[in-house]
């Protein structure tokens, strides 16, 4: 079974797309350039930086935590290795959206590379939650 979490999105998402496209507009305008290449350019930021927030989506299936982005392929994480699971509310630099995250850590450091836990923001992280419990019985949830 496969099943595909959407990352939570914090109000602070969409203001920085609003701030990046009103400095694109600020420019030109500035410069006394033609408005129209602030348009041009505060669009495709916007199109750009909407692509990129929006595709931020975990996947469990088959054994595996995927955590995906728009221009990166899947990254697969072993969920019978996942040693612990807990609600968290950091600013961690991660694959989250939102600051109300799931820290996960490993029973290998190998695994993430790093000492720190993986921290993701899905939408739904009691169902989330739920889910990797249901595939690795032996994780500590607090």
């Amino acid at each position: 079974m496969v099943t595909i979490y959407k990352s939570k999105i914090d109000w602070w998402i969409p203001a920085i797309v609003a701030f990046t496209v009103s400095v694109a507009f600020v420019g030109p305008i500035i410069d006394g350039e033609i408005f129209i290449v602030g348009i041009i350019v505060g669009a495709l930021l916007g199109i750009l930086e909407i692509i990129m927030f929006a595709s931020v989506k975990y996947q469990i299936c088959d054994g595996k935590l995927g955590i995906r982005n728009s221009f990166y392929r899947w990254e697969w994480f072993p969920i019978d290795k996942i040693s612990e699971v807990k609600k968290t509310s950091g600013i961690l630099s991660a694959p989250a959206l939102s600051t109300k995250r799931v820290s996960i850590k490993f029973t290998e450091k190998k695994i993430l590379k790093s000492f720190m836990p993986l921290e993701i923001s899905p939408k739904d992280r009691d169902r989330f939650i739920a889910q990797l419990k249901v595939v690795n019985p032996n994780i500590i949830i607090k």
